[in-house]
């Protein structure tokens, strides 16, 4: 008995200290729009990343788990000087880098739940507004047939700074964001070493009386 027990509590610290690949839901009211023609982007959206669609207000991206989200500014068309800051990764607008490779910008550790508040862009533009997820500059790009709920490993935003002009196109700034798990905590370390002692012992224990017999 007490071999299984500690065999079941190896196995739950390992259990524990792994996960699955991480993944944000994307939800929104409203049926997804196509991405405008005055997207600077269009083309590259759809040919390089297969996204066709469009959401902006009141949408939300909430992270199953823990993660570690990776950013990369992929190009921005704007006049103004907008950026983009995501729990201490930054980036500035710099129309020199575009499609479809882009520019890595960082990564950080971010809790399971809503980014609202979390993804920020920002503009120096006077008439502009600043925006986070569900705010209508803040725009979600979505693959064709992409129903509210889903999960994905991988998204694109784009940021508007001029919105109920002409131009809203949410292509003044975009963002390719990549979802994994996030690293273990100290705490998580711990019981999968115990997890893995916990499994050695019980090995051990399991194969001593066989070494005594041929002893």
């Amino acid at each position: 008995m007490r071999k299984l027990v500690l065999g079941l509590l190896g196995a739950a610290a390992l259990t524990a200290a792994t996960s699955a690949n991480a993944t944000a839901t994307i939800t929104f009211p409203d049926s997804p729009t196509g991405i405008p023609d005055v997207n600077d982007f269009q083309g590259p959206l759809n040919t390089d990343y297969g996204v066709v669609n469009l959401v902006t207000t009141g949408s939300d991206i909430v992270l199953t788990e823990d993660s570690i989200l990776t950013f990369w500014y992929l190009g921005s068309e704007s006049g103004f000087d907008d950026s983009f800051a995501a729990n201490g990764v930054t980036g500035e607008e710099n129309n020199s880098s575009h499609f479809p490779g882009g520019m890595l910008l960082g990564s950080a550790n971010f809790n399971a739940g809503s980014l609202v508040g979390q993804l920020l862009f920002s503009t120096l533009n006077p008439q502009g507004l600043n925006a986070t997820v569900g705010d209508g500059g803040f725009g979600i790009f979505l693959p064709e047939g992409f129903q509210s709920g889903s999960s994905v490993g991988e998204f694109l935003i784009g940021y508007d700074d001029q919105i109920n002009q002409a131009d809203d196109n949410h292509d003044d700034f975009i963002i390719r964001v990549l979802v994994t798990p996030a690293v273990p905590e100290p705490a998580t370390w711990g019981m999968m070493l115990l997890g893995f002692g916990a499994v050695g012992f019980a090995m051990r224990r399991r194969r001593t009386p066989a070494l005594a017999q041929v002893a």
